[in-house]
């Protein structure tokens, strides 16, 4: 799964990854050294016409039928073979897609009785998970949120888990939002795991708790 990741990319950044109207309305995207869930995050969305904008939504799928914002917590992950036919994101599947773009992300490995925290990235450089949003509105104040899809871990990950979050690549960034796209390409987008390269290196357990959100989460070990 993917419990943590790292989101520090300036919003004009994000303007080019996307290729977005220059002019785009600016959304305050804040860094996330190491971002958990119920937290928001910048999410790159399309309407109908496939014209895309950025927007702040919170990490943990609230589905539109849920009664309580708390089921959120347990929908951080949708495993990208069963996506299509789960009640809680088929519907998302199918017209609420979305980009979220991060640096990085955390997995734990299993070290004797502790866990050693790993950081995995491309060298750094932006990048963009498969996600899925939705809208949950009980009158309130109506709550954006996404979830990010998972695939099976490539071969250079193998060692580290089992699992990665699903990762598309920029050439295919239209064919993920582009609503007319057929649910045979989304799923083969979303379950092949995308082979890197990838550059990883040990953290420091301080990355363990949420409240630590800083530069320095990702010094090596």
């Amino acid at each position: 799964m993917c419990g943590r990741f790292t989101q520090d990319v300036d919003e004009d950044d994000l303007i080019d990854l996307y290729e977005l109207n220059a002019n785009a309305e600016r959304v305050g995207v804040r860094s996330r050294w190491n971002g958990a869930p119920t937290q928001n995050f910048a999410v790159c969305r399309a309407d109908s016409l496939g014209r895309r904008s950025l927007a702040l939504h919170r990490w943990g799928l609230v589905p539109a039928w849920a009664r309580d914002i708390k089921i959120g917590a347990r929908l951080i992950n949708a495993r990208s073979e069963t996506v299509h036919s789960k009640p809680s994101f088929r519907s998302a599947f199918r017209r609420r897609r979305c980009l979220v773009p991060a640096n990085g992300w955390f997995e734990w490995q299993r070290v004797g009785s502790g866990k050693q925290p790993w950081w995995v990235s491309f060298g750094g450089e932006p990048f963009s998970f498969a996600g899925l949003w939705e809208t949950w509105d009980r009158g309130e104040g109506a709550v954006h949120s996404f979830t990010v899809l998972t695939c099976p871990v490539a071969e250079s990950l193998r060692w580290l888990h089992h699992r990665q979050p699903s990762i598309i690549p920029r050439e295919r960034y239209a064919e993920w939002l582009d609503p007319a796209t057929s649910n045979t390409a989304l799923l083969e987008l979303a379950q092949s795991p995308h082979a890197g390269p990838f550059a990883w290196r040990r953290v420091s357990t301080v990355v363990n708790s949420p409240r630590n959100d800083h530069p320095e989460i990702l010094r090596p070990a």
